[in-house]
């Protein structure tokens, strides 16, 4: 008696990703997340990406097709009365894009892939929306001095800067030492140069 395979579990989340968005060669999102299924626009079907086809007839195709959502680098779009009015005709449908305009390879499928849980969410919530991803940029909070740690670590035990550092040191060269490893070759970082 012959064995049938189980049939592949359907995606929970299906993207069409729009014209211009990056295909990188052999990236394939199945490998990071097998929940999600991104398709470019062009091969979904060819004539939505090379003719001049208004947005709105793209939502309309892709929910049809029964995409969850367009990827678009177009934040435009999200402005345009006829865009919005056939959006918010196509239940569970969403457009994703970015508050501020991205064109960075890297950034968008960074962006992208960080958010999926949160867009999974906020799409499962079924009602037509469009979701602005947050621009992909390091604030000051985001910084971190090491050399700030040491002197917080400094100041709530009560010793100097230079106290930690010689102790940090010690806890170093005590490692190296008990792997045998020669402490000439981590000079740099036994240095007693200031950061």
């Amino acid at each position: 008696m012959a064995t049938t395979s189980p049939r592949p579990k359907r995606p929970e989340l299906r993207l069409l990703l729009d014209q211009g968005f990056p295909k990188p060669p052999g990236f394939n999102l199945a490998l990071v997340d097998r929940t999600v299924e991104a398709v470019h626009l062009s091969d979904f079907d060819r004539d939505l990406s090379t003719n001049s086809t208004p947005d709105w007839m793209i939502y309309w195709r892709a929910a049809q097709a029964r995409f969850h959502a367009l990827v678009a680098r177009d934040r435009a779009q999200l402005d345009q009365t006829l865009e919005m009015y056939v959006l918010s005709r196509l239940p569970g449908f969403a457009v994703i894009t970015w508050r501020k305009h991205v064109e960075d390879p890297i950034r968008e499928w960074g962006q992208l892939l960080a958010y999926l849980p949160e867009i999974k969410r906020v799409i499962s919530q079924r009602g037509a929306k469009a979701i602005l991803l947050p621009a992909p940029t390091l604030q000051p909070g985001n910084l971190l001095n090491p050399v700030d740690t040491i002197g917080t670590d400094a100041a709530q035990r009560g010793i100097s800067h230079d106290q930690a550092r010689r102790e940090v040191r010690a806890e170093i060269e005590s490692w190296l030492d008990n792997q045998g490893l020669d402490r000439s070759d981590f000079a740099p970082l036994l240095g007693a140069r200031r950061q």
